[in-house]
């Protein structure tokens, strides 16, 4: 049995989000604002991947570590509100 304390313990963390838009025009105005996050990230210990299909966004994120695996998630899940809300602004002043 695999002791917690062995550093071997966790070899890598991941997940698969779903996240759906009300239009797919909004999943790709969300996608297009983190997708220069995804190409400039400096890290080995996170990879990110973005696919989108019709007005949903599935994010998968795997980190060789928690610490990396939560700091990744929470950036996505802020840059990713942001966005929305920034798009809300736009429809509630702008249409």
């Amino acid at each position: 049995m695999e002791h917690i304390n062995d550093p071997k313990f966790l070899e890598s963390v991941k997940t698969e989000l779903e996240i759906e838009f009300d239009n797919s025009q909004e999943a790709e105005i969300v996608l297009g604002s983190i997708k220069p996050e995804i190409n400039g990230s400096p890290s080995d210990r996170t990879t990110v991947s973005i696919d989108i299909h019709d007005n949903t966004l599935k994010i998968t994120i795997t980190a060789k570590d928690t610490a990396s695996f939560r700091a990744s998630l929470n950036s996505y899940l802020r840059w990713i509100k942001l966005s929305k809300e920034v798009i809300n602004l736009k429809n509630e002043y702008f249409n």
